[in-house]
């Protein structure tokens, strides 16, 4: 990758989420918390772009093959995943509409692709190429966790907790280093998806679902 080419990628996150906050903000003002499903369609097409940018040469497939042996890692991805699955258990009753539950399903399966193929892929191993790892784990994870009050938080009080931004900042770690570890995303994106799961993500976008302390 060229140094323009990295310069334009280490500014990415900036553009993604900028272009992230001015949708939620739009939207909000006009249909509230529905305002993640634009939200959801501008962030995923944005960083989509940005994948096929910047891969160059590189299959998307290369990310997604065969892990290497590194169970300490999987296992404490897969542990960390499950942590949020508490709160379903305990809220699962607020799903008061299939719709809903279609509408939840859908993202977390969509949402742990397009994110973890750019913050713990794409730009992981950009960054990783002129920067120490622990930088670029650093610079990921900063601004994975900022994507969210910046852009979530517009309009979800949940994407706004001092909670979230703690598993989240733990969570960026562990998966960047799950993946330098493995070679793959496979156990990351998996890990990602319970996550996705366990929140009760649109149920908190909506504003049905609030954690006890808010």
């Amino acid at each position: 990758m060229s140094s323009k080419k990295s310069i334009y990628l280490l500014l990415s996150p900036f553009a993604i989420i900028g272009l992230g906050f001015i949708t939620a903000s739009i939207f909000s003002q006009y249909i509230q918390g529905w305002a993640w499903i634009p939200l959801a369609i501008v962030y995923w097409s944005t960083i989509g772009i940005c994948i096929f940018y910047f891969k160059g040469d590189k299959p998307i497939k290369s990310w997604l093959g065969k892990s290497e042996v590194s169970k300490v890692w999987i296992t404490i991805s897969l542990l960390l995943g499950m942590f949020p699955l508490t709160i379903f258990f305990m809220n699962y009753k607020l799903f008061n509409s299939t719709f809903l539950i279609v509408l939840w399903l859908l993202f977390a399966f969509i949402n742990p692709w397009f994110e973890e193929l750019y913050w713990r892929g794409i730009l992981l191993d950009g960054l990783a190429n002129w920067f120490p790892k622990w930088f670029s784990i650093l610079y990921t994870t900063l601004f994975f966790v900022l994507s969210h009050p910046l852009m979530w938080g517009v309009f979800s009080i949940a994407s706004k907790s001092y909670h979230l931004y703690i598993y989240l900042s733990i969570a960026g770690v562990v998966w960047a280093i799950t993946y330098f570890k493995t070679k793959s995303l496979r156990w990351v994106i998996f890990s990602h998806f319970i996550v996705d799961i366990g929140n009760l993500t649109v149920l908190t976008f909506l504003n049905i679902y609030l954690p006890p302390t808010m």
